[in-house]
């Protein structure tokens, strides 16, 4: 049954299966980082966001993005700031503090989103205290967000431009980044590098990849990164089976056409919402994620056809449309709804 509680739920895009196949078919291949597949996989990520990014490749989202800030981190007294609704707060198990030892500084969101104003003032409070807090190193945001809106390339720069004027760097957790590409109808790279993005978490399991992500540095610290991937417990050996299902994800732009797919379906979804009981969709609805607060009888009978949903500790009940879901699997929610 596909369902709606989660884009990880998904399966994994055919295109992506039969590349696995065919690389599997050829043998034996150098370990970690030194086979012909993951070249191909770096080139890809070279034309898609310019000569000079450096990627590494990782089978989960939330090593991406802690090895992300490791990279970043140079001192052990530095601090990340992230929305209050972050994964990178909320969703990864303390993840940060017990990997990287570092401080959370949360920022209240709008939809997901941070605010420069609230930026800026929660910069210069914590650096008003001096030498008693934890320093602000690193700007964490998410696009999409984990509400499922978008920062459009200016509101990327803006962030980016105050992060670097006060000797910060910025982060993007991109788990959902295709997403927020093709709301925006923008290349990725627009997002991120040129947006002034200094390290990017690249999402893909979300997406039609299986165990597949990347961390893509635009400007960082000097790093040994296999040494430090290799401590972050990321460096996969036979990491062609992982660098590879970037090669027809981006030389296809399977990312833009999936995270399309996922999109349209979660307008159309909300659009039923709103067709059947009125004014119940609670978030703007930018990509594939929907928020609404339903009747708690609807929720059980869609609980009761066996579909999965998330009760969101606001209140809200979440939907997230996959790049496999389909028109019928749409319309067969919103009959629920109706009856």
């Amino acid at each position: 049954m596909r369902t709606f509680a989660s884009d990880n739920f998904s399966t994994v895009d055919p295109l992506i299966m039969a590349y696995l196949a065919e690389i599997n078919q050829e043998g034996h291949a150098p370990s970690y980082q030194g086979d012909t597949v993951t070249r191909k996989a770096e080139a890809e990520f070279a034309r898609v966001f310019g000569d000079g990014a450096r990627v590494i490749f990782v089978p989960s989202g939330t090593g991406a993005n802690i090895l992300s800030l490791k990279l970043l981190f140079t001192r052990p007294y530095e601090a990340v700031l992230t929305s209050e609704g972050s994964h990178v707060f909320g969703e990864e198990t303390g993840a940060v503090a017990a990997n990287l030892g570092a401080h959370i500084y949360t920022l209240p969101h709008h939809d997901g989103k941070v605010s420069l104003d609230e930026l800026r003032r929660s910069v210069e409070m914590w650096i008003g205290e001096d030498f008693h807090a934890p320093l602000p190193r690193v700007v964490s945001i998410a696009n999409s967000t984990e509400y499922g809106t978008c920062y459009t390339p200016a509101e990327v720069r803006a962030i980016a431009d105050y992060c670097h004027e006060h000797g910060l760097y910025l982060h993007m957790d991109g788990c959902r980044l295709p997403n927020a590409a093709a709301a925006l109808s923008v290349d990725p790279c627009e997002l991120t590098r040129d947006a002034g993005v200094d390290v990017l978490s690249f999402g893909g399991a979300k997406n039609g990849l299986m165990s597949a992500e990347a961390v893509v540095i635009f400007n960082a610290p000097e790093s040994d990164l296999m040494r430090m991937q290799k401590q972050a417990m990321q460096l996969v050996s036979k990491l062609r089976f992982v660098s590879g299902q970037f090669v027809p994800y981006l030389a296809e732009e399977r990312w833009r056409t999936n995270a399309a797919t996922a999109n349209r379906l979660a307008r159309r979804l909300a659009n039923g919402l709103r067709g059947v009981l009125g004014s119940v969709v609670s978030r703007p609805v930018e990509t594939n994620q929907v928020f609404c607060r339903l009747p708690a009888p609807i929720v059980s009978r869609i609980r009761a056809a066996g579909h999965s949903i998330y009760d969101w500790p606001t209140g809200e009940t979440r939907f997230v449309t996959s790049w496999d879901n389909t028109d019928t699997d749409v319309d067969e929610l919103l009959k629920l709804v109706k009856l």
